[in-house]
């Protein structure tokens, strides 16, 4: 039998696969066809999870809830060096605390998506797609 996720965790988990919030209709974007093949996929597997795997897909949400405030209260971070006697743990070099949290998050987005056996949003700029990436590649 399977288990519905509420169109608040369909939502949830669209966002946190870098999907848009928008209706599935083919468009183009920078003169490339953005795949929506990835949105039926995303949609055909959440409408059809066993009990176990939406109970699953639910606890990945809320991590990745966890991790998204946590960016957001990281950006205090960004500027500080030091606090009185604090020492913060150094992320690698040239990276920052919030680099180190982002990694977090798309590690497990990446485990939403095994779980729902879905690709993530191809052009989405947490996983350095696409469009949203720093550099366009163009083909002639």
């Amino acid at each position: 039998m399977s288990a519905t996720l509420s169109e608040s965790e369909k939502a949830q988990t669209r966002r946190h696969l870098g999907f848009p919030g928008t209706s599935a209709v083919s468009v183009y974007a920078m003169g490339m066809v953005i795949p929506m093949q990835g949105t039926f996929l995303l949609e055909s597997a959440m409408d059809h999870l066993t009990e176990f795997s939406a109970q699953r897909v639910r606890q990945l949400l809320s991590v990745l809830d966890g991790l998204e405030q946590k960016l957001l209260k990281a950006v205090c971070y960004l500027t500080v060096e030091s606090i009185g006697q604090i020492k913060m743990r150094p992320a690698d070099p040239g990276k920052t605390p919030t680099d180190l949290i982002q990694k977090e998050y798309v590690r497990w987005a990446l485990k939403l998506s095994d779980e729902l056996g879905v690709p993530y949003y191809p052009y989405a700029s947490a996983f350095n797609g696409g469009a949203n990436s720093t550099s366009v590649k163009v083909r002639r």
